[in-house]
């Protein structure tokens, strides 16, 4: 049982048994979904298996069954809560998301012309930021109170409640019950206080709470707090079942919700014929529309188990959970490079002293010795290659993000001219960052798993020896802070690091006046048939076609729900060794131990092949037409892979795939694409890779003379004139007669670290390259044919000019 003092962990026993699909994974991104656990899916698996039940509208006694025991969970929510059915009614939805969308499109803010006003605080859920453009239709008043002005505005006093016979229509104010930026919790009391009309005494309020991120580890007592409405996700308290979520509604605020539409189910009677309907009388019978998702819904009763059983109680995890942040939020505090400088800047809102403010999150950036920024998805990629998990962005928070980085609003419309959009691995604009790095604890997490994080942070990006020590402005925050509380002062003080920095921009396009500013040579061609597999070395030359290199990247190896494998899931692909017959017409499959299996090239005209399916995948987001390349082929990768059900698919002729661009360039006459990930070329220095082998440890894993694999390039250029990362200041090159403009650098992540002739992993080179470049983890550029004619040729060991 986990229960005691905060510093108590679960045994290595009941870890194992429970989490053994953490198979030895660090796991910090409780936030984003929480882990599950076996007893609990077993618990499910056995429960649908000795139990049968039938959709709930059916009406038999599979059917009852259902409803029964859907009923029986809806208590047990309201339990969880401590609350109960005469107090609050729970409709389950597809998620928080979808709760909040069902006030935005049913809250009645007014009647006879009286509206209330919308009102949220600026650091909510993009969720809760959308609601607006539903509300903003209906022609009410919307309202941002930033997170200094919503302290104040709670911290007054309330003069007294307005009479409702004058009042201005229903208000509505959202909030976040904890902050899934920097784990802030808010005050509850701000509640009641919003309901007797602290925001404005003119107006009936109401309050909904977006509790998504605060339930997961905390506890939400509705008996002492009774917010109108909560939202919520189970994932983010159970890891099981996803795309499962509910919204709480208070009884007594139900008739401010005003349903329209109905679904199946919603109603006792309709008529096809005349706009009539009559609604079932019983709320969540009313907005439930459709079949409710009922094997997940029966499946919560199993989570709600376990976390009684494993933890105790809610505030046991609470307890842990900020424990666990404090231990590494104090870490990256005190960690210093040898020169003295912080190796991060922390984004939070507490001291994390104290549980009543501050929840399981941690949100940083790291920063080099110089002072300059480590991009988060620098920090992303080192994470994977030591098997952490994380989270990196501004995790559907711009608000938060926008004021714990400091960015105005000018410099985000910046950012976003620049190309960076959300979710996206733009992490630095003008060497400021555009997102952080998150990490959040569960009740599962252990010291053990911070200590692998701050391991990988010193390894990977501090430079020795690292010193620990308490900055001096931290500690005239904290004592400012505690000054505050023992004043009795409702506020949190904000400690946040501020950074500010707008630089210009610059586009970089090929002009006619540009001249050569030194020549080398190309010295290897390489192609990739199939998408992550083995490559195939050009002996003397090579045709281009719309695409790029011809046959580069045609194939791909699909599992058998159809999703892309790459070397980063699946690294053996690369024993997979392609080889061209161009005189049979034939793509030939070679691995060691396995007898060689081909496939035909396919042919202009798809009507004329036989025995093929269309399908579709992705490919860097970009849906990709293909098609089948059939099932004996099929069965070998299987078999060589050791996994069923694998498919290996041919880009369609008739997709339309093109060069991805940033958002400030030109989308007119862009370039086809093959299956690579962002432009049709990829080239790299070989002064470069020279510069980097050079850098690797005494007895690494990684051996110099597989660097080049690693870098899986198309061109390959090397001459005396050449430095290292000199190509990261081109804009074009020439290969014999044939222009490339340069759309960009390739930014690198753990697929460097694979050995292409052996499959094994290494922390290298991938450790040596983060820790030494001041910047973005780039090697190698991106490039796009500028040249319309048919059959182009190029060749190896030809002429290569660059253009500066």
């Amino acid at each position: 049982m986990f229960s005691g003092s905060v510093s108590t962990e679960l045994n290595d026993i009941i870890f194992d048994k429970e989490y053994s699909h953490l198979n030895g994974e660090t796991y910090l991104d409780h936030t984003g979904a929480a882990l599950y656990t076996n007893s609990q899916i077993t618990n499910i698996d056995n429960d649908l298996k000795r139990n049968l039940y039938g959709n709930p509208h059916s009406g038999g006694l599979a059917s009852k069954k259902t409803v029964d025991t859907i009923d029986q969970i809806r208590y047990r929510v309201l339990q969880h809560f401590n609350t109960n059915p005469e107090e609050y009614s729970v409709i389950f939805t597809s998620g928080a998301t979808a709760a909040l969308k069902i006030v935005a499109e049913t809250y009645r803010f007014g009647d006879a012309g009286k509206n209330g006003k919308f009102v949220h605080l600026q650091d909510n859920h993009t969720s809760v930021l959308g609601m607006r453009e539903i509300i903003a239709a209906r022609n009410i008043e919307i309202e941002c109170i930033s997170f200094h002005e919503t302290f104040n505005s709670f911290n007054k006093e309330i003069a007294g409640k307005a009479s409702t016979q004058h009042s201005q229509g229903n208000s509505l104010f959202v909030f976040p019950a904890q902050c899934n930026f920097s784990g802030l919790k808010y005050p509850l009391s701000w509640i009641e206080k919003c309901q007797k009309g602290i925001l404005n005494e003119r107006s009936n309020w109401a309050c909904l709470l977006d509790a998504a991120t605060f339930v997961s580890t905390c506890h939400l007592d509705l008996s002492i707090f009774k917010p109108d409405f909560v939202t919520m996700s189970f994932y983010k308290m159970f890891g099981y079942p996803t795309g499962l979520g509910a919204l709480l509604v208070r009884n007594c605020s139900s008739h401010l919700l005003d349903k329209v539409y109905y679904g199946g189910g919603t109603v006792l009677m309709a008529l096809s014929s005349e706009m009539f309907h009559v609604k079932r009388p019983l709320l969540h019978e009313r907005f439930e529309d459709g079949t409710l998702n009922f094997l997940s819904i029966i499946s919560l009763q199993h989570g709600f188990t376990m976390l009684k059983e494993l933890y105790t109680d809610m505030k046991t995890i609470a307890e842990h959970c900020l424990a666990m942040a404090r231990y590494l939020h104090h870490k990256l505090l005190h960690l210093h490079h040898s020169n003295g400088n912080p190796a991060a800047v922390l984004y939070h809102d507490t001291d994390f002293e104290n549980q009543s403010t501050q929840g399981n999150i941690v949100n940083f950036n790291i920063l080099r010795c110089t002072g300059d920024f480590v991009g988060y998805a620098e920090v992303q990629n080192l994470a994977n290659l030591h098997k952490i998990h994380l989270r990196t962005g501004c995790f559907c928070n711009p608000g938060a993000c926008q004021r714990h980085l400091n960015h105005s609003t000018n410099l985000l419309r910046h950012h976003f001219k620049q190309g960076h959009v959300c979710g996206d691995d733009q992490d630095l604009v003008d060497g400021q960052p555009t997102g952080s790095v998150r990490v959040s604890f569960g009740p599962y997490s252990r010291r053990a798993h911070a200590d692998q994080l701050i391991k990988m942070i010193e390894d990977c990006f501090v430079v020795k020896p690292a010193i620990y020590r308490i900055p001096d402005s931290w500690i005239k925050q904290s004592e400012k802070l505690m000054k505050k509380f023992r004043e009795g002062v409702d506020e949190v003080s904000v400690l946040t690091e501020k950074v500010v920095a707008v630089n210009g921009s610059q586009t970089s396009t090929i002009s006619d006046s540009l001249l050569p500013v030194l020549e080398c040579r190309l010295h290897e061609i390489n192609l990739y048939p199939i998408k992550s597999c083995g490559s195939l070395s050009v002996a003397s030359s090579w045709i281009l076609d719309c695409r790029g290199l011809q046959y580069d990247r045609q194939w791909m190896v699909v599992s058998a729900s159809g999703v892309a494998l790459t070397q980063k899931t699946e690294p053996n692909l690369c024993l997979i060794k392609p080889q061209l017959n161009l005189s049979n017409e034939e793509l030939i499959l070679r691995a060691d131990g396995h007898n060689p299996c081909s496939v035909k090239l396919q042919t202009d005209d798809v009507q004329d092949v036989q025995d093929v399916s269309m399908c579709q995948s992705k490919v860097c987001g970009d849906c990709i037409a293909a098609i089948d390349c059939g099932n004996e082929v099929s069965s070998w990768l299987s078999s060589v892979l050791n996994r069923p059900g694998i498919r290996l698919i041919q880009q369609s002729p008739k997709d339309n795939r093109t060069v991805k661009q940033a958002r400030n360039e030109d989308s007119s006459g862009k370039s086809l694409l093959s299956l690579s990930n962002q432009s049709q070329y990829l080239l790299v220095n070989k002064a470069s890779i020279d510069w980097l082998s050079n850098l690797l440890p005494e007895g690494s894993d990684c051996k110099k003379e597989s660097m080049v694999d690693r870098f899986r390039a198309n061109l390959v250029v090397d001459g005396p004139q050449l430095e290292p990362f000199i190509e990261q200041t081109w804009k074009a090159v020439r290969i014999g007669n044939v222009l490339f403009k340069v759309t960009g650098p390739c930014r690198r992540c753990q697929m460097i670290c694979i050995d292409q002739k052996s499959g094994k992993k290494t922390n290298e080179p991938l450790t040596t390259l983060a820790a030494s470049l001041k910047g973005k983890l780039q090697f190698g550029i991106y490039l796009s044919c500028q040249d319309t004619r048919e059959q182009l040729v190029i060749n190896k060991d030809e002429i290569v000019e660059v253009y500066c």
